[in-house]
């Protein structure tokens, strides 16, 4: 949270929450890929008796010639997932949230960085969906409604509930916050007739106005 804290909070704003990024972001590609990756194994294993119990299938070649073909695609699909699994490290950890007593923040990207902020008083009503990985493995996605529409915000965050939770009550304390502009007005004080002596009154309504001076003989 070195961004977050050092470089992007205004004068008199706290950070009071910092949710994390799960690690199912870094390995879901991984977990995805799982039954592809079963099934080529599988025709693997199957090759040899398949190829010789089935004639049609003679015409095609040998059974090394579909090995090395299974072989091939096992290993292209194996570099590609490796190649994201390693971009999704990087991305996972540049990823920044916070959220303090006046908005919310988001900062992700190495080379190219990304920041976005959501002010809580153009909050209106907050969402979080959660799939079935995400319920056993307790993560999920916060969406934001409000001023400019919905949008993901916290995109598989560990412990959605409580950050949803976090953020409401940050609203309502901030809803019960009353501003004084100014100094407060003093108490006004009755003037009593013992403190009037000889100087003429004059009463306008509510208000009372002494008259001293030269004229006030008259």
């Amino acid at each position: 949270m070195k961004f977050i804290k050092k470089k992007n909070l205004l004068e008199g704003e706290e950070l009071l929450y910092k949710p994390s990024l799960h690690w199912m972001y870094a390995i879901r590609h991984i977990i995805y890929s799982l039954p592809f990756f079963l099934f080529i194994v599988i025709l693997w294993l199957a090759t040899d008796s398949f190829f010789t119990s089935s004639e049609w299938v003679q015409g095609l070649g040998s059974a090394f010639l579909i090995k090395t073909l299974l072989k091939n695609v096992f290993l292209l699909a194996l570099f590609v997932v490796l190649l994201i699994f390693i971009c999704r490290i990087f991305l996972y950890l540049s990823y920044e949230f916070g959220v303090t007593n006046k908005r919310l923040i988001i900062k992700k990207g190495i080379i190219r960085l990304v920041i976005a902020e959501i002010p809580t008083d153009r909050i209106e009503s907050i969402y979080c969906i959660q799939g079935i990985l995400g319920r056993i493995f307790r993560y999920g996605t916060i969406y934001i409604s409000g001023i400019g529409g919905m949008k993901p915000v916290f995109f598989m965050v560990s412990r959605p509930f409580v950050l949803r939770r976090k953020i409401a009550s940050i609203i309502e304390k901030n809803k019960t916050i009353t501003v004084v502009h100014g100094e407060l007005p003093k108490p006004r004080t009755a003037v009593k007739p013992e403190m009037l002596e000889d100087e003429p009154v004059y009463r306008y309504g509510s208000f009372v106005r002494v008259i001293s001076g030269p004229g006030s003989n008259r």
